[in-house]
C-alpha cells in the first residue's frame, strides 16, 4: 500500500493539470477578493451613497474567510483536476502494469482516494491563501482578525471533509464505473449546486409517501458545502461530519468491491 501511495503522489505531482488548476484556483480567488471591494465601492459611488457610511461593507473577517474559503463555482476547477488524476491510470492503460502485482486490486482505489484527499486540501488551502492575499492587497478592504477565527477553522475542516465526500463519488464513477464523462458532469453539477432541484423533487416524493419534515439537502454533501455553519449549533456540524464519513465509506467501499471483481484492461 505504501508503494502505491508513493506512486500516486508521484503521478499527482507530475501532472500539469494539477499545477495549472491549482495556480488558476489561487489566482481567481485572489482576484475575486481583491476586486470585489473596489467594485462595491464604485457601485456605491454611482448610486450616490456616501462611502464613509458603508466602510464596514469592505471589511473581511478572517473567520468568514476560513468558513468560506472557496466559492462553490470554483470547486469546478478542483473537480476537473481530481477527475483527470483519478482516471489517468485507466485512460493511459498503465494500471495493467502493476494491478496484477498487488494482493488486492482494490488497494489501488484506496491509494488514489488518499492522494486525492491531499489534492483537495491543497486546493482548499490555496483558495484560502488567495482570499486572504487578495483582501490584504486591496486598497479598499481591511482584514479583521476577529474572535471567531477558531470557529472558522473548524468549519474549514468540515467543508474539507465534505469535499472528500463529493470526491469519493467521483472516484466511484472514474475508477469503479470507468466513466470520466459522467464524473465530469457530476463535478459540474456539484459546483453550480444544480442538484438542488433534484433534492426538492425527492422531498416532494417523500412527502407524497408520508415522510414529512425530511429535507434531502440536509444530507447532501454538495448542499452542505455551501451552507453557513454556526459552530454554536453543534448538531449541524456533527451532521455534516457524519454525512461525509458515510458517503466516503459507501462510495470508496463500492469502488474497492467493483475494482476487486473486475478484470483490469
Amino acid at each position: 500500500m505504501g508503494k502505491l501511495i508513493k506512486m500516486d503522489f508521484y503521478r499527482l505531482f507530475q501532472s500539469k493539470t494539477f499545477w495549472i488548476s491549482a495556480a488558476v484556483m489561487f489566482l481567481l480567488q485572489g482576484i475575486t477578493s481583491f476586486s470585489m471591494p473596489i467594485l462595491q465601492k464604485n457601485l456605491l459611488k454611482f448610486a450616490s451613497v456616501p462611502v464613509e457610511d458603508a466602510n464596514e461593507l469592505f471589511d473581511s473577517k478572517l473567520s468568514e474567510i476560513f468558513s468560506s474559503p472557496m466559492m462553490s463555482f470554483f470547486m469546478l476547477i478542483m473537480f476537473i483536476s481530481a477527475t483527470t488524476f483519478l482516471f489517468a491510470d485507466i485512460r493511459d492503460g498503465y494500471i495493467k502494469n502493476f494491478a496484477g502485482q498487488i494482493a488486492r486490486k482494490g488497494y489501488s482505489a484506496i491509494s488514489k482516494f488518499i492522494v486525492v484527499c491531499v489534492h483537495n486540501a491543497v486546493f482548499m488551502l490555496l483558495a484560502l491563501s488567495g482570499n486572504i492575499l487578495g483582501v490584504l492587497l486591496c486598497p479598499d478592504a481591511s482584514l479583521i482578525v476577529d474572535s471567531a477565527v477558531g470557529s472558522g477553522i473548524v468549519v474549514f475542516f468540515v467543508k474539507l471533509m465534505l469535499s472528500f465526500a463529493m470526491t469519493s463519488i467521483i472516484l466511484f464513477l472514474t475508477t469503479g464505473l470507468r466513466n470520466k464523462t459522467l464524473a465530469s458532469v457530476v463535478g459540474v453539477l456539484f459546483s453550480v449546486s444544480a442538484l438542488g432541484l433534484l433534492y426538492m423533487a425527492l422531498n416532494q416524493l417523500l412527502s407524497m409517501v408520508g415522510v414529512k419534515d425530511f429535507d434531502v439537502s440536509n444530507y447532501a454533501p454538495d448542499q452542505l458545502f455551501g451552507s453557513q455553519f454556526d459552530t454554536a449549533a453543534v448538531g449541524a456540524v456533527i451532521n455534516a461530519v457524519i454525512v461525509s464519513i458515510v458517503f466516503i465509506a459507501v462510495f470508496v467501499g463500492l469502488t474497492v468491491a467493483i475494482f476487486n471483481k473486475r478484470d483490469v484492461k
